[in-house]
């Protein structure tokens, strides 16, 4: 009885049958039959089309009925988006079960209930305000080197972020290093500490460690440790490896990481020893690693920031989290979510969302990804009035106008040719020093410059 309440938003009905083959023919459909639906009063045969002719928003990847095939799961997705050729578009709420002949799906059928019909919903859209206490991050301990976040945790309705959310347990059921990879702002540390907690090591510590948070300098010590001796005042100090045995270690952004470093890092990943700085003895730890990186790992490598030898030992198991422009029907969760969230830090009562306000985040790309739609809702509910039931877009519009025009603003910029020049000057050297981990002789032969001119361009730009 639990599952019928939360199924179609707790309606108790469906208004919209689809069975589709394997391959996306329309078997049958009960919005367009006029047996079923006696008000349908358009000529609109879809029986024998594909599935994906008729409503052309979808694709095999966005499509809850094909992902349940291809997944051989039941989906269930609220809010989605749906516009059928020469129509207006609808938003319903879907459950999607694949069928089987034997042990082969041959079909599918979705189960669906439009949400336009409902009290408000011409200018309204309701909030699930129930969705923060079931995901309420503020319940979960965060102790010391403790992971707070589990799978739970991640906000999605989206098919290829549910796949992704199923993959957490295989990553963690083994100890092979782990590389995620997803744009600033795309939740990478949420999956990190979610594979910990799910993970025999939940119990032991989660130890996070942005590399560019660092200068070069210290991040070896940092990382793995001093000993007593080592450099004049160094004393015996445990690194992060260490303070990180029998659980994890995240290295968030570790494309920052010097190149030296990460050939150090190497044989942790190979053999579980290392040498804290000054010692003469190794030592052992027994770590999951999970490396994260903000660009593609093929373009670091190109550009010299990743080593070719250390990614293929960390992308052993690999998990590529989508950018938020590519999952957009996650953003009435994720509004709901936040909504729901800032309610209570600034003391307000938002039941409702305005549909051109749902409309205009659709419009926006989200370079920040989740990280920046989460700083929008914050704007909108920290000006909001305290006796409004409903966030609209004149709520938002200041704070929207002024992403667009500093996005507008990045992609024109043109510097003086001079700057531009720099610039990249800067970055070939760069670049070159750390293939060869700042050996100023082997770099100024690769770039057939004399050493003394790389010396002191190397020096202009501050890179060494």
């Amino acid at each position: 009885m639990e599952l019928n309440k939360n199924l179609f938003n707790g309606k108790g009905y469906i208004d919209g049958i689809t069975i589709i083959d394997i391959k996306g023919e329309i078997l049958f459909t009960a919005k367009f039959n006029n047996k079923l639906n006696s008000e349908n009063n358009e000529n609109y045969e879809v029986v024998g089309k594909n599935f994906l002719d008729v409503y052309e928003n979808l694709n095999n990847e966005n499509s809850s009925t094909y992902k349940s095939m291809q997944l051989g799961v039941p989906l269930y997705i609220e809010n989605q988006i749906l516009k059928s050729k020469g129509k207006k578009e609808i938003k319903i709420t879907s459950l999607s079960v694949p069928i089987k002949s034997g042990n082969k799906i041959v079909g599918a059928i979705d189960l669906s209930v439009s949400e336009n019909d409902d009290k408000n919903s011409e200018d309204n859209i309701e909030i699930d305000s129930e969705i923060f206490e079931k995901n309420n991050m503020n319940k979960l301990n965060s102790v010391g080197n403790q992971a707070k976040y589990v799978a739970e945790s991640i906000i999605t309705n989206n098919a290829r972020m549910l796949e992704l959310k199923n993959h957490i347990n295989v990553v963690a059921d083994c100890d092979l290093p782990t590389m995620i990879y997803g744009e600033t702002g795309t939740g990478k540390e949420l999956f990190a500490q979610s594979i910990h907690n799910a993970s025999k090591r939940k119990e032991k510590p989660f130890i996070s460690q942005n590399c560019a948070a660092i200068p070069d300098t210290l991040l070896e010590s940092i990382l793995f440790g001093t000993s007593k001796g080592a450099f004049t005042g160094a004393v015996d100090n445990k690194g992060l490896l260490e303070l990180a045995d029998g659980g994890t270690l995240f290295l968030d952004e570790i494309n920052s990481m010097p190149l030296h470093l990460q050939s150090k890092l190497l044989r942790v990943l190979q053999d579980g020893t290392f040498r804290s700085i000054g010692a003469k003895e190794s030592k052992s730890v027994d770590i999951k690693v999970i490396a994260a990186l903000n660009e593609e790992p093929l373009k670091a490598i190109e550009r010299g920031y990743l080593r070719r030898d250390i990614y293929y030992r960390l992308s052993v198991l690999n998990i590529n989290i989508p950018p938020l422009r590519d999952r957009k029907d996650d953003i009435p969760l994720l509004v709901s979510f936040n909504v729901a969230k800032y309610n209570k830090v600034f003391n307000k009562n938002i039941k409702y969302v305005s549909n051109k306000l749902y409309d205009k985040l659709r419009d926006y790309d989200w370079p920040g990804n989740i990280r920046e739609l989460e700083n929008v809702i914050i704007h909108g509910l920290s000006v909001v009035d305290k006796t409004k039931e409903k966030l609209e877009f004149r709520d938002i519009e200041d704070k929207y106008n002024e992403l667009i025009q500093f996005n507008e603003d990045v992609e024109l910029k043109i510097e003086p040719l001079t700057e531009m020049v720099n610039n990249y000057e800067r970055c070939i050297i760069e670049k070159t020093l750390k293939h060869v981990e700042y050996n100023v002789t082997k770099a100024s032969k690769l770039l057939n410059i004399p050493r003394q001119t790389l010396q002191r361009k190397a020096k202009q730009y501050n890179l060494i």
